[in-house]
Parts: C-alpha cells; sequence; structure tokens
C-alpha cells in the first residue's frame, strides 16, 4: 500500500509540473498578429489667431478692370491655405460651365505671390439676364475667403461683395464724353451711313454684337460684327419730318451682356444753304450769289436761305478772295451779321474794283455745318456823289 500510494504521489507531480509549465509558457509567446498603438502626438495649443485678410467690404469694378490686394507678409511663412465660399445660386452659365466655375477662374490666390486678384474679363457684369438660357446673374458676388494655418493658428475669415459693371462701348463717329451720344443723318444719304463699334482692350473672343431698337423697331437698322447700318429708306417714308432712332449697342458672351452704349441717331430734311431762293413745293433753287456793287459806298446783301429755317443757328465768313488772290480784309472793311448772314461792306476809301468772291459757314442747329459763297463785283458808280 505504500509503494502504490507512492506512485500515486509521482504520478500527481508530473501532472502538476507539466500543467505548470504549460501555462507558464504563455506568458513568453508573442502575437505577431497585434499591430503596437503607436503614442499619440503632443497636442499643439493655438498661438492665436491668423493676421486678418484686408480687402474692402465691396469691390466695384467696370468690365475689363482688374483688381490686386497683398495678402498679410506673415502668410508667407504660415503655410496658409484658402478656401471660398460662393454665397449665391451656382447657376448653369452654359451646358458645361457653373457660375461657381467662373468665379474660381476669375478670382485667384496666388500663394508664390502672396497676392488676391480679380480678373473681371473672366467673369460678367452682374444683374444680367442670359438670352440664351434666361438664368439671371446675381446683383452682386458674395464670396467669403478663409485662411487656415491649423494648428498653429485659428483660421481667419472675410465676407464681401464683387461688383462688376458693364464696360461702355464707344462710337468712333460720336463724342463719347456725352452720356448718351447723338448724330444727325440728312435724308438721301443713308447708303453710306455707317457707324462703328469699338471697345478697347476688352478680349473679344467668343463675344456677339447686339442692336436693341426702343419703340417700335422698324427693321432699317442693323449691326453687322461692330458696325451699325441703315437701309436706305431709313425714317419717315416721305422723308420730310425729323425721325430719331433710339438705339442700345450691346457685347455679349453666353447670352450675357458684357458691354453696352446708348446712342441716337436722328434724321432729318435735308438742309439747304445759299443765297437765292428755294421752294420746296417745286425743288426749285435760285441762286443770288453774284451781285454787282458801287465801289466805296456802303452796302448790305440779303440774308441767305437756310432750310429747312429751324436749322438756323448762325453765320461766318471764313475767307475772302480779290480777283482769285487771297484777301486780308485787315481794316474789316467786309463783316457779316452773325444772325442773319446779310453781307456788308462799310463806306470806305481802301477798296478797289474787282470781284470779291467770299465763303461763308452756316453753323446748324444740329451741329452740322454747311458752306456756301457769294460774290461781290465792285465798280466805281457812274456819279460818285460820296464825300471825300
Amino acid at each position: 500500500m505504500t509503494k502504490f500510494y507512492f506512485t500515486r504521489l509521482w504520478q500527481l507531480a508530473i501532472f502538476l509540473f507539466l500543467f505548470s509549465a504549460c501555462d507558464s509558457s504563455d506568458d513568453f509567446m508573442i502575437d505577431t498578429d497585434v499591430e503596437e498603438t503607436p503614442e499619440p502626438p503632443p497636442e499643439i495649443e493655438p498661438t492665436g489667431y491668423l493676421a486678418p485678410i484686408t480687402l474692402p467690404d465691396t469691390i466695384k469694378l467696370t468690365y475689363g478692370e482688374d483688381f490686386y490686394a497683398e495678402l498679410p507678409e506673415d502668410y508667407k511663412d504660415q503655410n496658409v491655405s484658402f478656401e471660398m465660399l460662393f454665397n449665391h445660386e451656382n447657376i448653369n452659365i452654359t451646358d458645361n460651365k457653373s457660375l461657381e466655375d467662373v468665379l474660381d477662374t476669375g478670382i485667384v490666390i496666388d500663394t508664390l505671390n502672396n497676392q488676391f486678384s480679380i480678373q473681371s474679363q473672366e467673369l460678367y457684369p452682374n444683374n444680367f439676364n442670359s438670352s440664351i438660357t434666361g438664368k439671371r446673374l446675381p446683383e452682386a458676388y458674395k464670396i467669403t475667403l478663409t485662411a487656415s494655418a491649423y494648428p498653429t493658428f485659428l483660421p481667419v475669415s472675410k465676407t464681401f461683395f464683387v461688383k462688376i459693371a458693364p464696360a461702355e462701348i464707344d462710337i468712333d463717329e460720336m463724342d463719347n464724353e456725352l452720356r448718351i451720344p447723338f448724330a444727325y443723318q440728312m435724308y438721301g444719304t443713308s447708303d453710306s451711313i455707317t457707324y462703328h463699334l469699338s471697345t478697347y482692350e476688352l478680349d473679344l473672343e467668343n463675344t456677339q454684337w447686339d442692336l436693341h431698337q426702343n419703340g417700335r423697331p422698324d427693321g432699317k437698322v442693323f449691326v453687322e460684327n461692330n458696325q451699325i447700318s441703315f437701309d436706305e429708306n431709313a425714317g419717315d417714308p416721305d422723308q420730310e419730318a425729323e425721325w430719331t432712332y433710339d438705339l442700345i449697342a450691346s457685347l455679349s458672351r453666353d447670352g450675357f451682356t458684357l458691354a453696352t452704349r446708348q446712342f441716337r441717331v436722328r434724321f432729318i430734311p435735308e438742309i439747304k444753304f445759299l443765297y437765292g431762293t428755294f421752294y420746296p413745293d417745286l425743288d426749285l433753287t435760285i441762286l443770288t450769289n453774284r451781285l454787282h456793287i458801287a465801289l466805296h459806298e456802303n452796302y448790305q446783301s440779303p440774308a441767305p436761305n437756310v432750310y429747312p429755317a429751324q436749322y438756323k443757328q448762325s453765320f461766318s465768313i471764313l475767307n475772302i478772295q480779290k480777283d482769285g488772290a487771297a484777301f486780308a480784309n485787315e481794316a474789316g472793311i467786309i463783316s457779316i451779321d452773325q444772325e442773319t448772314g446779310q453781307i456788308t461792306v462799310a463806306h470806305n476809301h481802301n477798296l478797289t474794283a474787282g470781284e470779291y468772291l467770299i465763303k461763308v459757314q452756316a453753323e446748324t442747329t444740329v451741329g452740322l455745318t454747311f458752306e456756301t459763297d457769294i460774290t461781290l463785283v465792285m465798280s466805281p458808280a457812274s456819279e460818285d456823289a460820296h464825300e471825300h
């Protein structure tokens, strides 16, 4: 019994030893499938805000103008990133281009040169409808620009408006300093009427010229490329009454207006200016522009005829010739009444016999000028009755 007891104890000891060895081996096993958890980086506390973005609250431009602003000098060394948010509806400009695409192209952050810029010719003037899609651009582009340098600095934002007005078209044949340029055109010359439109320094690629006629369009005025032309029968069908064309020329891209100009062309009857008589009902002209007068005597000619009379304004002498040579008229013996156009020869002892050709200019109320001439043939009177 003692031997049996001893044997059982020995087996129990071996079993406990093996169990303990297996259990303790787990302490030395390495699970290669489990990754080590990295130490979390130390938290960086922001040291403050970035320098503020200094832009105007509203940037107003005329189409064709550009805007540039320097960003804060500190941005160069602070690894700043930028985000622009556009605060309006993202309408379709074309099938392949949205308003945000346009703004992303025209509003630029140049991190290399630390500069903010707006290229207005990449954008469109505000508050216009597209003649193609009917979509309307906002009254102003509202933009929020955010500069970030996280986690070193807290971000800063600036919300501002960009307002672009259309450029002004110039009309080469008119005074573009006027608010509404205008020109007068006489009937009978419309086959040669052409007005040229100019938009200096604007990119004309993919643009279109348009013409709008205020009132009731009569189909007698049209635009081709940059030229405005009139039909030969433009204006009053009888070509007797004044007729005004109130026009608006425009330049557009993708249906949106880029530049515009309102102007007027007024057709008037043909103006006649002469020394003599004009009979409009007969279309008959009788000239009395060669007159014989007494040498040295006072003389006053009849007034010239300006037709229609409502266009008459003032008269002046351009030059005088005596027998084909220039005559200085230094003593002012020969003069003109600026209001009536009558030629006066003062009593004198200086003039000599001969033909005095006087070229006269009439200034009309519509700004047009006309020239005519009158010849005074001076010869001694048959009886010299004046006192010396």
